[in-house]
């Protein structure tokens, strides 16, 4: 159907049926325009406020922990109130191991020397320390010792 023939259909009408026939297409446009365009935009705004709600409720959940955890950290807990070489002294002496020096460095960090110590007993000693105190083992070295089963160890702790 090309337009002369549309042209031609329509002017069979009398100018109120044109009338009527012009207000219908005006209407079926606007029907169509709404439903194609604005409807989808609507619902993507929907969308768009639902997402934003989720994403608050979100925002203030992580505030409320990252308030609590400055607070945790302000208050300090036992164990990092604790001093770091009474907790090695008490804990290796509780093992039956004893450290030949303690070096607490800049960093918060303590080196731990053990000379000639039970490989069994060191290693009761680090799960101890890690998991029953909460103190991290940052670094581990173990060589030989001087006779079966005994070890030399050099071992860096740090905040859990």
């Amino acid at each position: 159907m090309n337009l002369d023939a549309i042209l031609s259909w329509y002017r069979k009408f009398n100018a109120r049926e044109q009338a009527y026939l012009l207000a219908v297409a005006v209407v079926l446009a606007l029907y169509v325009m709404f439903m194609l365009v604005l409807k989808p935009l609507a619902g993507m705004r929907d969308d768009m406020a639902q997402r934003n709600v989720v994403t608050e409720e979100k925002l203030s959940r992580v505030q409320a922990m990252a308030s609590e955890l400055k607070q945790l950290k302000s208050s300090g807990s036992p164990r990092a109130n604790r001093n770091m070489n009474q907790l090695i002294n008490a804990s290796t002496a509780d093992v039956g191991i004893r450290p030949t020096r303690i070096s607490p460095n800049s960093r918060g960090e303590t080196q731990i020397r053990f000379e000639n110590v039970g490989f069994a007993e060191l290693l009761r000693w680090l799960y101890r320390i890690e998991y029953g105190e909460g103190i991290a083992v940052k670094e581990v070295a173990i060589n030989q010792g001087d006779r079966g089963g005994v070890v030399k160890a050099t071992i860096r702790l740090g905040a859990g």
